[in-house]
C-alpha cells in the first residue's frame, strides 16, 4: 500500500467541491491515493444519467456518470497531471 503524500492530503480537502471540466459540472467524490487518481461524479443537478447494465448487458438502471483523473504527472515529478490542473482551474 502506497503511503498518502502531501499532494493527496491537499486534494482530500476538496472532496465535495464542484468543478467545471470538459464543458460539464462535476463533483469531486474521492481521492484514491493507491491508484493516484481523483474520482469525479457528474453533478446530479445536471440530471444527465447514463444507463448501467447488468452482467448480461441489459440496461437496468440510471446512474450518475463517474470519471477518474490521474493526480501526478506521468514523468514521476512532484507535480500534478495536466488533467488535474485543468480540473482545478474550473473550481467553483
Amino acid at each position: 500500500m502506497m503511503p498518502s503524500s502531501p499532494l493527496h492530503s491537499k486534494l482530500r480537502r476538496l472532496v465535495g467541491q464542484r468543478f467545471s471540466y470538459l464543458s460539464a459540472q462535476w463533483l469531486l467524490i474521492d481521492v484514491l491515493a493507491e491508484e493516484d487518481q481523483v474520482v469525479l461524479q457528474r453533478d446530479p443537478r445536471g440530471r444527465r444519467h447514463g444507463l448501467q447494465s447488468n452482467q448480461y448487458g441489459q440496461a437496468q438502471r440510471r446512474v450518475s456518470e463517474t470519471l477518474c483523473l490521474p493526480i501526478s504527472a506521468p514523468d514521476d515529478s512532484d507535480g500534478y497531471s495536466e488533467e488535474l490542473m485543468l480540473l482545478l482551474q474550473g473550481r467553483r
